[in-house]
């Protein structure tokens, strides 16, 4: 009998928390630009190919900022500054940090992918660029309410995902159009923005439901567990790297322990579940790290390849064949819990990250597939692989053409239909 390769593909999906703790009011508007734009079209990819299945990762701290936008829409009260200017009826009647705002804001985004396939979009750039050495003290005179306007809306119609550009008749009408946008449409855009926001959970649980994907969690607001517990622990990774006076984090512990408990009661209230596995912050563990997600129940965690070939030494063990070592689980015990630790292979993983968009997307998935195949090749018979792609599953798609929709849709097309790859989630390996 052939060997056959269990490929968990693991989109890990994180924000910060942007809000500011006294006011409520979000100081940076990254949350729900990559909603509409990554974490749509990274549910559509499944939607659209109902043979693949994969793992996401989504920090709690990331859900609580998506429920809240989802209720700010429902409220009608957005403590968002960009996206309510989207909505305002009067631009010219707005401040001048108001106007900064805008022209400072409207154009960060990856300008190869997502400024200049846009020549309206082009446009509104080379007029800010020739007026900005006249806007003296910030005086903001010289752009109109109707400017205001076209590069709010440009703005967030490149930041919606392939998917709204696609299927939303509201984002083709205005691509179309181009120039010129009223208060109705910016209303109609807006509005678009908040049923994405508010569809974008539901989702989510519906592809869960369905068997489709597994979604685990992170420990609540992304600390670096191992450092909670012992700052010591340092020296497994940087034995020369120095310490603070302190021993111990005062209370890190406990800390620690609320951050599992927290994360697993907020997942549970939210899929209806709690979570069978755990991305760790920056996938930083150590053995009490892992001992206290097993003793909090966590059936299984994942971290990086050089985690696992540095054990492996420390264990007097060898790492220099990653087809002898890599492609496979490890259970871990403190002699009462266990948990089963999966580890990335950081070659095919940074392919992804940062190699692939390079490449036409044909060229990219064939390489992929001869990696996995070359890894197939090396297996004993009869004995059966475990790969793990392990990567953000938001920032890297802007720079792929058309926010990456022609790879991810020929990956999952090719890998769903090998004969000897079989993708899977980390709870049914």
């Amino acid at each position: 009998m052939s060997s056959k390769l269990f490929l968990n593909l693991y989109w890990h999906m994180h924000q910060p928390d942007y809000r500011d703790l006294t006011t409520g009011e979000y100081v940076l508007p990254w949350t729900y630009l990559h909603a509409i734009k990554d974490y749509s079209d990274m549910a559509y990819h499944l939607e659209e190919n109902p043979k693949a299945r994969v793992t996401f990762n989504f920090v709690p701290i990331l859900l609580e900022q998506l429920e809240d936008y989802a209720q700010q829409f429902v409220q009608d009260d957005i403590r968002d500054p960009l996206l309510a200017l989207l909505k305002k009826s009067d631009l010219d009647d707005i401040s001048r940090s108001q106007c900064e705002l805008i022209v400072q804001s409207c154009f960060k985004a990856h300008h190869e992918k997502m400024l200049s396939p846009f020549p309206h979009y082009q446009r509104l750039l080379h007029i800010y660029q020739l007026v900005q050495p006249m806007l003296l003290e910030h005086d903001f005179h010289y752009l109109s309410a109707q400017y205001k306007a076209d590069l709010l809306v440009w703005y967030h119609l490149a930041w919606c995902g392939e998917s709204l550009r696609r299927e939303n008749h509201v984002v083709q009408k205005l691509m179309a159009k181009g120039v010129m946008f009223t208060l109705e449409e910016r209303q109609q855009l807006y509005s678009e923005i908040g049923n994405t926001i508010q569809g974008l959970i539901p989702r989510y649980q519906k592809l869960m439901q369905s068997g489709q994907i597994e979604i685990s969690t992170t420990p609540y607001y992304h600390p670096i567990l191992p450092l909670l517990l012992d700052f010591a622990s340092t020296k497994d990774a940087m034995p020369d790297a120095p310490l603070p006076r302190n021993l111990r984090y005062e209370g890190g512990a406990v800390r620690a322990q609320a951050h599992v408990e927290h994360a697993k009661q907020y997942h549970t209230r939210l899929f209806g579940m709690s979570p069978n596995g755990m991305w760790p912050a920056e996938g930083a563990v150590s053995h009490a790290a892992l001992s206290l997600l097993a003793q909090q129940g966590v059936k299984w965690a994942a971290t990086g390849q050089g985690v696992l070939a540095n054990s492996l030494l420390k264990s007097k063990l060898s790492a220099e064949n990653r087809y002898e070592y890599l492609y496979q689980p490890y259970r871990v015990t403190n002699g009462k819990d266990d948990i089963i630790c999966f580890f990335r292979d950081d070659i095919l993983s940074d392919k992804i990250g940062f190699e692939y968009a390079k490449m036409h997307s044909t060229d990219a998935v064939n390489d992929f597939i001869a990696y996995m195949e070359d890894i197939l090749n090396h297996l004993p018979k009869q004995k059966n692989g475990v790969v793990s792609v392990i990567l953000d599953g938001e920032n890297a798609w802007e720079y792929f053409p058309e926010n990456g929709i022609y790879f991810l849709s020929a990956l999952y097309r090719r890998l769903s239909n090998h004969p000897r790859i079989q993708l899977t989630t980390f709870s049914e390996c």
